[in-house]
């Protein structure tokens, strides 16, 4: 069995958060409903395909830095 390497908190929400996303998204294109989204300061109506469209791929949380830069 390979090891996974473990992951933070933050990691691990991230990726609930997008696997969530995915599920609503698959949802309402099998159902046919349009999904509500925040768009330009407003809430408006769109495909599951659009949606799709929209959705960008996550990307990797990394931790601000403490350190000094010089």
């Amino acid at each position: 069995m390979k090891k996974r390497k473990d992951l933070s908190l933050t990691e691990k929400a991230m990726q609930a958060l997008a696997e969530a996303v995915a599920k609503v998204i698959e949802d309402h294109r099998q159902r046919n409903k349009p999904l509500a989204v925040w768009h330009d300061g407003k809430a408006v109506w769109i495909s599951a395909a659009e949606a799709d469209a929209l959705r960008e791929p996550p990307t990797p949380y990394r931790a601000p830095s403490h350190g000094k830069k010089s």
